[in-house]
């Protein structure tokens, strides 16, 4: 059983090792049905998975729920396929080996992604793994070299990675794999050499290279005047500071959560700062206490906590040190929108529940795999009449399907139900501003727009005003300009993913030029 379900999982996991979960509705059905056939998990993961769906009742968006709640019977599966260990340990070395031919032929190429979720973040993060298993080997087992390899390897693909999100738990691990290997007799000396050894390798391998790729990233990344620079509000620290008050301020409005899977659609309606609007928290904890509510922050860390801190105490404490440097990457950055982080992390925790802690109950197996499967037979059924609202529950992209080909009266009514579903997702109302013909109900949905998204865009402020104005409302006008430029004066530059290297968007470029335009002219006679 273990073996099959190993294998199964490794094959997925490299299935989907390129996708982001948000290009694709649902993984397969047989990555689903595949927890059927593994070992049973724990109660309190099932609750944490159950406690997701069951947001479907109250979340601003339903149908992103359902869709996240069938991803996440994929990471359960990865759980419970974690405890054929050597089949972890073999997919972790064909993701160092692809980790390392990726980010090596793009240094190779001159190109150098050091950005969220890009490939070298991702295969950092993985490489985390194992670091902690490769220097165990290299120290206690009978192939020390085989062993020092391996860790030279995973230590440089860290490295490589140029994310501080990597780094930061690639340190701390690092000291405590060294104090754990001389509480169990390995003795400093022998350890300093043999890391000496592996750091001198890493230099040397790096300064064969011609691109010498890991001086390049912590040249741009690990510098002092790097760090002090990014700490400012348009810097990467800076502006995750920002996100994660945004994200906290989500959780602090909603305790029960807005709604698993729900970040990406409702944050416009949250935001606290201009232009801070990302597809992700860029920290996995403070998402899941903004969508799933804190009962399922707690589960979670509940879970965490128990599984490493019970694996730090045993023998299986290299495989806790590995888990929990992965799942330390994901309070920094965006791969938790990663199948290819998301499985891993939870099939390396699963490795660790296999070997301190019994399997959970049959009765919460069969009923959790019930749900699960009734969420399955919910989804993929066969399905007619109004599907996109009645069954996918206003998921934008069933939206998106339904509205092709249809008339333009059955086309705003389509949208309109999709509004009730998701009533603070403005891709709605944009798609209902795009069908909008007559001038009052632009104006109606405009009016709409900046009150519940006040920070998503001065161009909702400039065509109401633009609108107002051409009706003769030249007072009304004018507050709802100058609303818009208080809360985007004409020297902002905003920090949407178009603005990353300091590039007014097309949008603010045309706000900078039509917005003092349409004041002197609304100040005239």
């Amino acid at each position: 059983m273990q073996l099959l379900g190993g294998s199964l999982i490794l094959g997925s996991l490299l299935w989907l090792w390129p996708q982001v979960l948000t290009h694709y509705e649902a993984p397969p059905l047989w990555l689903a049905l595949l927890a059927v056939a593994l070992a049973r998990v724990p109660p309190s993961l099932w609750a944490w998975w159950a406690l997701g769906l069951l947001g479907v009742f109250w979340s601003l968006t339903p149908g992103n729920t359902l869709v996240l709640g069938l991803w996440e019977l994929a990471y359960l599966a990865a759980f419970a396929a974690g405890r054929w260990l050597w089949g972890l340990v073999g997919l972790n070395l064909l993701l160092l080996g692809h980790g390392l031919l990726t980010t090596l032929t793009l240094a190779w190429a001159g190109l150098a992604m050091y950005f969220s979720g890009s490939s070298h973040y991702v295969a950092g993060a993985q490489a985390l793994a194992l670091v902690p298993l490769a220097a165990v080997w290299m120290f206690r087992s009978r192939w020390p070299l085989l062993g020092g390899l391996l860790l030279t390897a995973a230590l440089y693909l860290a490295l490589l990675s140029g994310a501080r999100a990597v780094y930061l738990p690639l340190l701390l691990g690092a000291l405590l794999l060294v104090w754990r290997l001389w509480r169990e007799g390995v003795g400093l000396g022998r350890i300093g050499l043999g890391l000496g050894a592996v750091l001198a390798a890493v230099a040397a391998i790096d300064l064969a290279l011609p691109f010498s790729p890991v001086q390049n990233a912590l040249g741009l990344k690990a510098t002092l005047s790097k760090q002090v620079s990014d700490i400012s509000e348009l810097g990467s620290i800076g502006s995750r500071l920002l996100m994660w008050k945004q994200t906290l301020n989500m959780a602090l409005e909603a305790p029960l959560g807005t709604g698993n899977g729900s970040f990406r659609e409702v944050l416009a309606a949250y935001q606290q700062y201009p232009g801070i609007l990302f597809n992700s928290a860029h920290n996995y904890y403070l998402e899941t206490a903004a969508t799933g509510g804190w009962l399922r922050f707690g589960l979670l860390l509940y879970l965490l906590g128990v599984v490493l801190w019970r694996g730090w105490r045993t023998a299986a404490w290299p495989w806790a040190l590995g888990a929990g440097g992965v799942w330390a990457t994901l309070a920094f950055d965006v791969t938790g929108m990663y199948p290819a982080v998301m499985m891993l992390a939870f099939a390396l925790l699963g490795a660790v529940h296999a070997q301190v802690a019994p399997p959970g109950r049959a009765r919460w197996n069969l009923l959790g795999l019930g749900l699960g499967l009734g969420l399955i037979v919910w989804w993929y059924a066969p399905c007619a009449g109004n599907c996109a609202i009645e069954r996918y529950l206003g998921y934008r992209p069933a939206v998106l399907r339904a509205l092709e080909g249809l008339p333009p009266p059955e086309r705003q009514h389509l949208l309109e139900q999709a509004t009730l579903r998701n009533p603070k997702s403005l891709w709605v109302y944009r798609l209902r501003l795009d069908e909008a013909r007559e001038a009052s109900e632009r104006r109606a949905l405009l009016e709409k727009i900046v009150r519940t998204f006040p920070l998503a865009s001065p161009l909702y402020y400039l065509e109401l005003a633009q609108l107002l104005a051409g009706s003769g409302l030249k007072e009304e006008a004018r507050r709802v300009l100058e609303v818009g430029l208080q809360h985007f004066p004409l020297d902002f530059r905003g920090y949407e993913p178009a603005n990353f290297f300091g590039l007014l968007s097309p949008a603010y470029q045309r706000w900078r030029e039509e917005a003092p335009r349409l004041r002197a002219r609304l100040e005239g006679p």
